[in-house]
Order: C-alpha cells, then structure tokens, then sequence
C-alpha cells in the first residue's frame, strides 16, 4: 500500500485541504496559519487516514453488515450492533504503513529528543467534541486514536495533535469587541488586538477567541461561532460593519453559520455537506434528509414538543423556525448567514 499524502497534514497545508479529510476545527487552525496568527504546532490525522484503516483491517464490511440492519424501528438497538465493532477497533492494530506515517509526525513535533505533552481532540458531525489533555507517548497517541474511532464507527472523522501549551494566562474574547485580562502587558495587548481584528476581518462574523499565554508569547488554542447578541464594536480598530438582515424567526438552536442556500420542498434530496437548507416545514420525516446541512431555516414551526426533543437531540447546529417568507425570498445558491441565538438571517457571510 502506498503511503499517501492525505492521510497526515501539518497544519501549514491544511488550509489547501478540503474541510471534509481534515474537519472544520482543523480547517478553521489553517486559516490561522495562512493568516499568520501563532497557536500550538501539530497535525491532522485525516478521515482518509481512518477509513484506510478500516479497509485494510476489514472492519468496515462489518459496520457496513451492522448499518444494513439498522431500521428506524430498531433505533434502541444500533448500540448493540455497534458494540462488537467498537471492540474490534480498540483490538486492532493500526496497519504498519500507517503506524509508521503516524510515528514520524509524532516524533517531528513530539518526540525527538524529549516527549513533549500533546492534546488530542476532534469533532463529530453534530458538533459533539472529544479531547484528551496533557498526554504523552506514542503509544498513548495510539491507544487515545482507537478511542476516538470507536465512539462512532460509522462516521468519519479527523483528529488533531497539537503541543499542549502550559500557559501562565488563559482568557477568552470576542474577535469583534475584545475585553482583555488585566494581568496581559500592552504589547500582549496590542498583540491580541490585531489577532482579533485580522481573525474578525477574515471571518466576517464574530468569533469566541480562546488564549493562552506562554513564556510572554500568545497562542490562539480555539475559534468557534460566538452564540450571544451581535454588538457593533466601539473599537475603531476592528472596522465592524453591520450586514443587512433578510428576514427574522424563532431561534430553536443557538450558533453561526454560513453557507449557500439549499431550497428542501416536497421531491426531498439530501443536504451536502456544508449548506443552509430552507424549508416551508420541518419533521420527522425530512430529518433523514438534513444530515448534512450547516444549518437550518424552517417558514413554519416545529409541530409539536416532541418533535423539537427529538431535533435538538440530533441536530446541533443553528436552527430558527416560523421564518414565514424564508421560501418565497431565499434562492438556491444564495450565500446567507444564519444567527441561531438571534433568529436573524444575513444577506452573505464569510470573507475568504
């Protein structure tokens, strides 16, 4: 099996990556890198990486078998279909090839001439993330990836490596009107200032910015949508302007996003990857239809409670219903941005 460059990627290459090897949280890190904003060196293990694996081990004719007999009607029972599988992905070891691939990259940040302590962390399809913090060794490296395999086997998904940073200062701030922490010095200050701003003008929309400061220096550990009220910033140096609202709901999950429209109406297809989709009405039989959507715009409202139980269980991503003319004013491709903690809807969205 030849070794192939899809299956680990520094982070200085992850911006030429689709988010779909590499996952949005690594996708988003390259953007920092391309941008010239510092966080904590390492790498992506891709979902190429852990579907070779699957092939190369056969464990996915066995989820393939398992999927086949899953049935809406049997929905209890897809844990004890997958149980088997989850074992067998702890149990089995990673092919040599890989092991390989995997081992020079852990020894190029990690392991040269100390073993440095390293995060690992991914995200799943519906946002849920898992991280383990402050471990070191390769063998602990591999035992955390079977881990994070296991959880879902079924779904692809990246996994990132990166340097713990052992900080004197951790804050948080918001990349379009930034508070800093009083122990920060005024060039950390400054410093932060033009990270929030670049990251601000980059993305369009704010950003919830966690830091962390080491040896004087700062590092960006994580960006991710900003879920409050959008405010215009008081700050001249961020240049924030307002983007017009094409039309107003009902928030039913908070979060922000961006992407093109995608009208769902009655001859349903299934959402790709990264689109709005916009519907007269939401339930339970078009959630087979919205996986893969980035987020949701509904005319109508949800039904019943149940319903909404059952959504917000599946489906975290910004959501707002009884838009009312959502159908009749949005178009296919239209580019919008969805505020799922306002119930606003922005005519375009992300500055790339």
């Amino acid at each position: 099996m030849a070794l192939n460059s899809r299956y680990i990627i520094d982070f200085p290459q992850i911006h030429k990556a689709d988010e779909e090897l590499v996952g949005k949280k690594a996708h988003a890190l390259g953007n920092l890198w391309k941008l010239g904003i510092p966080f904590p060196s390492g790498f992506v293990i891709t979902t190429e990486f852990y579907q070779d694996f699957l092939h190369v081990t056969g464990i996915d004719k066995e989820i393939k078998k398992a999927q086949a007999l899953l049935h809406p009607a049997l929905a209890g029972l897809a844990e004890k279909l997958f149980r088997p599988i989850q074992t067998q992905i702890m149990e089995s070891r990673i092919p040599q090839e890989l092991s390989m691939e995997l081992h020079k990259h852990y020894r190029k940040f990690f392991g040269l001439f100390t073993e440095k302590p390293f995060n690992i962390s991914s995200v799943y399809l519906n946002d849920k993330v898992i991280k383990f913090k402050n471990a070191s060794g390769d063998a602990n490296l591999l035992l955390k990836i079977r881990q994070i395999w296991s959880l879902s086997p079924g779904e692809p998904v990246a996994i990132i490596i990166q340097e713990n940073i052992k900080s004197e200062i951790k804050g948080q701030v918001v990349s379009n009107d930034p508070a800093f922490d009083k122990q920060l010095t005024k060039p950390q200050r400054d410093n932060l200032l033009n990270y929030c701003s670049t990251i601000q003008k980059f993305f369009y929309f704010p950003k919830e910015i966690d830091y962390a400061i080491c040896k004087g220096k700062i590092y960006i550990l994580n960006i991710r949508p900003f879920t409050g009220r959008i405010i215009q910033s008081s700050s001249k140096a961020l240049n924030v302007k307002t983007r017009k609202i094409l039309a107003n709901g009902i928030p039913l999950n908070p979060g922000i996003a961006t992407g093109p429209v995608r009208i769902l109406r009655q001859d349903f297809v299934k959402a790709k990857q990264g689109e709005i989709i916009v519907m007269s009405k939401c339930d339970k039989s078009s959630f087979e239809y919205i996986k893969n959507a980035k987020a949701v715009i509904v005319d109508s409202i949800l039904p019943n409670s149940l319903d909404k139980i059952i959504y917000k269980k599946n489906f975290q991503i910004p959501t707002i219903e009884g838009v009312k003319t959502a159908t009749r004013i949005l178009h296919n491709g239209n580019i919008v941005t969805v505020n799922g903690a306002s119930g606003d809807i922005y005519s375009g969205g992300l500055i790339y």
